[in-house]
């Protein structure tokens, strides 16, 4: 009976129409509604974070605030309670926490008003599970689903000295184990080793413990905690050392306790408004103190059925928390179960790197043993048992998203972590990396997608943008950087940091409530003079996740990785760029992803239903596992090409001499076979040429960074291959460049317009039975997506092979199909086009060269803060001051602008036609048209000629042919600009507050804004000819 109440429950829920057709199926071709490729649909539009001071504020605004993310292309937006991020005893809270803290009626009314607003504007709405970054919830301090640690304590003793008394700490804490050893040597370190791989080196004291000598002696102690020990004397050391250590409850906090805060607090009635503690992540039962608050108190009275209408994900943020070791209750079973041996003898070795910053140890002295790998090997399988753990804690919340709200569930799996971050990543839906701590590294973004494209994930998200001192300074051609570079790394969704409640709240200055008291980009949001133009931006964005959300990616490599600890802030791994010069894709991948059901060898290919890899890079420091290794083989002996990369591995990352045994005897016979390659570190590129395998898309001619990334979409019967030209270290308008690239697809191709939505055949290319090569040409940090469709068997395939540059367009008549009309300007010599019969045919050029304009009026509108700086809702003072500008020049350059933010309204005019050109509006052959070129622009950008709106323009390098936009005489362009706030806030940046905080980082520097470099009009002429 209680399920039919819950499928007739179910049924009378109308969920947002572009959600999954199975609202739980988070794998590649899941069917959904993604809307077109000119107006991708919300389910894959970027979405902002929306930062909520607190429950306090005004719900209108914020109705407002959802509406506003609509119309500036959004799809929905995360929900998350900020709280003051790590809100502590001591710190100002402008509101009674009391009354609208996280998880109180007041926090549940908001969140009501929110997800209503989305149903309204038919958006699709995430949540944080919890104040923040999602971590915690309010519970009864002793609930054992909340953080637990262990605190050690310990004395020295005397070589053939005694301990009898009381241990040290007893009392506080339940008594984990107490351990006694040798010491037999301290010294002071700085360098990394001993350390397991990738983990991070620090200056510390180090002593080192004869492994013989230690024993646990837990049992040892009594009732009231006294022991009585002696030790030898006739051995060689400094001093024996007794540990105790003890299992607590953390009590962090999520969100403080109110009567711990300052401002108009009052006590709290009931846990509820008592502020949240952070739960265990390392057990289901910490997932599950989560659930039962959600179920308990906030889904409830119709919350839940309205989250099944427009909730999309249920999420959490990095993991912040802080103990002295990564711990969970019950740990040492787990441990045990898995290894076959007790922890406990080793519990010293695990009090530094494993903990949130693992570079910086939580207790001044390193202690380690004097094994050959110097204890590491304990603390490998300790990390290995907490990533199982972890594991579990994400399964459960998973499960609840899918089984109770019918949704799916993203976290940011393993950020700050120390453990594989790998294996964990296909655990949930949606799993989520960071555009900040991964530092917008493209081969690091590829350790994070490799685990989740070889389980069949669809979405790949990022927190895009965050930038350290950006705060209202950042621009949307670099917003739109961050985005290329991680499309270019596999990840396919974007919510934008972020977007913060944008009306009046307690001690908070204009132009709005700042996160992490203005150290990190961005403030987006209606006080930002770019907002009415974001949605050329977030239309681009979305088109691309709308491509790159269809099909399953592919990749020529797998790099075979497996490290203990989370990867951010290390980036790249393959620090050479021989592969990417030469058009090599990868991902990697650990071996506890090997487990998964696509990762299985047909033929010579690994992941065929995936990424289809051609083969697998193994490195000579590489760590390995017994079960990995064991699949190694099998997928060698299945025929995968294996390329060991300098050398073959030797290091097991485990305590297990047995194992050791195996993993080298096993991987020094795998190169007798014939498809196994030990090869040189350099020179990668060339040893994987050398046995035949080729880039999907290789790239030859080309004098720049340029990066590809592909996917196949068999419902569209298409390959889809975005190209980047990568100009990171180039200043705005350096770093255009060109290349050939011969993709692995005979398709007919297409190139596909992300800014206004065209798409359009390509004609000039080479093409032989397997291979199209296509010339490009992209200005810096500019991409384009190239589309391949399948070709059916009477298609013509006439076409061109090679055209001169100043042919600026080409476009096919039909019937007939051999007749092609081509758009021609001036240049130094004549224009030719060669043919796939291989003929050569001269073209008529234009006269008519191309005219730089100039004598320009602009308009500043100034956007200043209010006299009162409390007044937030004011989104600014406006006034307009008018300039004569005889060319294009920075705001800095133009007297009274310097300080100045806002929109800049340009407006010069030109005649049409060129002299002694008769004016034509049909566009035959021997009419003249006009392209209109920009120079790179650092913001936005928008340009209406005559009156009317050309499409969007891509900043990086923007042109649009206006041929029918032009008229015979006067033709008036107006072009629009904006700028970020930086500039008028350098001024007033120590005069604001948020949450009664000022900024945490200097003034921002004064900024070139405006419209800048220059706008030409290049002419030219219609020529239509027929090729065949």
């Amino acid at each position: 009976m209680l399920r039919l109440i819950f499928a007739l429950l179910v049924s009378a829920v109308n969920p947002i129409q572009c959600l999954p057709e199975n609202r739980t199926d988070p794998f590649v071709y899941a069917r959904i509604d993604a809307g077109t490729f000119r107006d991708p649909s919300v389910n894959v539009r970027p979405r902002f974070r929306y930062w909520i001071p607190d429950a306090s504020i005004d719900h209108q605004q914020a109705v407002q605030d959802i509406a506003g993310a609509k119309a500036a292309g959004a799809g929905g937006v995360e929900v998350l309670g900020y709280y003051l991020y790590d809100s502590a005893p001591g710190n100002f809270a402008p509101t009674n926490w009391a009354t609208y803290g996280w998880g109180t009626p007041a926090w549940k009314e908001l969140f009501d008003t929110v997800a209503r607003a989305h149903q309204d504007n038919e958006m699709i709405m995430d949540f944080a599970m919890g104040p923040n970054q999602g971590q915690g919830v309010p519970a009864e301090p002793d609930e054992d689903g909340l953080e637990w640690d262990i605190n050690a304590y310990n004395v020295t003793i005397p070589i053939g000295g005694s301990f009898k008394g009381t241990i040290p700490g007893w009392g506080n804490g339940r008594l984990q184990a107490v351990v006694t050893g040798l010491v037999t040597k301290s010294e002071t370190a700085s360098s990394l080793a001993p350390s397991l791989p990738n983990d991070l080196p620090a200056s510390r004291m180090q002593r080192t413990l004869a492994n013989a000598t230690l024993q646990d002696v837990t049992s040892m102690v009594g009732s009231d905690g006294t022991i009585s020990l002696s030790f030898l004397s006739n051995v060689k050391g400094i001093n024996y050392n007794l540990f105790a250590i003890y299992l607590v409850h953390n009590g962090e906090r999520a969100e403080a306790d109110p009567s711990t805060l300052k401002g108009p607090q009052a006590p709290a009635t009931s846990f509820v408004n008592n502020g949240s503690w952070t739960v265990d992540h390392f057990s289901s039962l910490g997932a599950q103190t989560a659930i039962n608050f959600f179920e308990k108190y906030l889904l409830v009275n119709g919350t839940r059925e309205l989250l099944m209408d427009v909730g999309n994900y249920a999420w959490e943020d990095s993991v912040e928390v802080n103990p002295y070791v990564y711990w969970t209750k019950n740990l040492p079973q787990a441990f045990t179960a898995k290894y076959g041996y007790s922890i406990n003898k080793w519990l010293p070795l695990l009090f530094h790197q494993n903990q949130r910053w693992f570079g910086a140890p939580s207790e001044p002295i390193w202690w380690i043993t004097d094994e050959p790998d110097a204890g590491n090997s304990h603390i490998a399988d300790y990390r290995s048992t907490l990533t199982d753990l972890y594991g579990e804690y994400l399964g459960t919340l998973n499960n609840w998203s899918n089984g109770y709200l019918n949704m799916q569930y993203s976290a940011q799996v393993s950020y700050n972590l120390a453990m594989d971050m790998e294996q964990n990543i296909p655990t949930i839906d949606a799993p989520e990396t960071e555009s900040l701590d991964f530092n917008d590294d493209i081969d690091a973004y590829r350790q994070y997608s490799g685990p989740a494209n070889l389980a069949g994930k669809r979405i790949i998200s990022s927190e895009c943008g965050a930038i350290p001192g950006e705060s209202f300074q950042q621009t949307l051609t670099e917003l739109m950087w961050h985005v290329r570079r991680s499309i270019s790394g596999s990840i396919n969704q974007f919510v934008f940091h972020g977007y913060p409640y944008s009306g009046n709240y307690g001690n908070t200055t204009w132009p709005s409530f700042a996160t992490f008291n203005y150290s990190y980009s961005e403030m987006h949001g209606r006080h930002q003079p770019a907002w009415d133009y974001y949605s050329d931006s977030l239309d681009f964005t979305a088109r691309l996740s709308y491509i790159f959300q269809s099909g399953v990616p592919k990749k020529d490599l797998a790099f075979y990785q497996f490290f203990t600890t989370y990867p951010g802030h290390r980036g790249e791994n393959y620090v050479l760029h021989d592969l990417e010069k030469a058009g090599y894709t990868y991902e990697y991948i650990s071996p506890n992803n090997f487990d998964l059901p696509g990762a299985y060898v047909d033929g010579t290919v690994l992941a065929p239903d995936f990424q289809a890899f051609k083969a697998m890079i193994i490195r000579a420091n590489d760590s390995l596992t017994v079960d990995g290794t064991a699949r190694l083989a099998q997928y060698a002996n299945a025929g995968l090409p294996i390329l060991f990369s300098g050398g073959v591995p030797s290091y097991l990352a485990s305590f297990n001499a047995s194992g050791a045994d195996y993993v080298n005897q096993t991987i020094s016979s795998l190169t007798a076979l014939p498809n196994v390659h030990v090869v040189p570190y350099n020179a990668l590129a060339e040893s994987v040429a050398s046995i035949g395998i080729v880039p999907r898309a290789a790239f030859s001619n080309h004098n720049g960074t340029w990066f590809t990334h592909w996917r196949r979409d068999d419902n569209a019967s298409a390959d889809y291959a975005l190209v980047y030209n990568d100009a990171t270290f180039s200043s705005l308008g350096q770093g255009a460049s060109e290349a050939t690239i011969t993709f692995q697809s005979n398709g007919t191709p297409q190139e596909y317009n992300a800014w206004t939505g065209d798409q359009a055949p390509l004609y000039n290319y080479t093409q032989t039975a397997n291979t199209t090569s296509i010339h490009l040409q992209l200005a810096g940090n500019q991409s384009t997506i190239l589309a391949f469709h399948d070709r059916n068997g009477s298609e013509a395939s006439s076409h061109l092979t090679n055209a001169s540059p100043h042919i600026l367009g080409i476009s096919k008549t039909s019937p007939p199909s051999s007749m092609y009309t081509f758009k021609v300007s001036s240049g130094a010599n004549s224009p030719s086009i060669t043919t796939s019969t291989n003929d050569t045919i001269t073209l008529p050029s234009t006269p008519y060269s191309p005219s730089k304009l100039g004598n320009w009026t602009l308009t500043a509108e100034h956007w200043d803060p209010p006299s009162n700086l409390s007044e937030i809702s004011t989104i600014a003072v406006k006034h307009n001051t008018t300039h004569s500008l005889p060319s294009l020049v920075s705001w800095q350059t133009i007297s009274g602008l310097q300080n100045v933010s806002g929109r800049g309204y340009y407006r010069t005019s030109f005649s049409w036609p060129p002299e002694a050109s008769p004016f034509s509006s049909n566009f035959g052959n021997g009419s003249v048209g006009a392209l209109l070129q920009f120079s790179p622009q650092i913001h936005t950008l928008r340009a209406y000629l005559n009156s009317q709106p050309l499409p969007p323009l891509d900043t990086t390098g923007a042109k649009a042919d206006v041929a029918g936009f032009l008229v015979e005489g006067k033709n008036v362009l107006d072009v629009v600009v904006t700028t970020p706030l930086g500039n008028v806030l350098s001024g007033i940046w120590g005069r604001l507050r948020t949450s009664g905080v000022a900024p945490a980082s200097g003034a921002p520097k004064l900024k070139d804004y405006g419209l800048m470099g220059s706008v030409t009009v290049v002419p030219y002429i219609i020529r239509e000819i027929d090729i065949g």
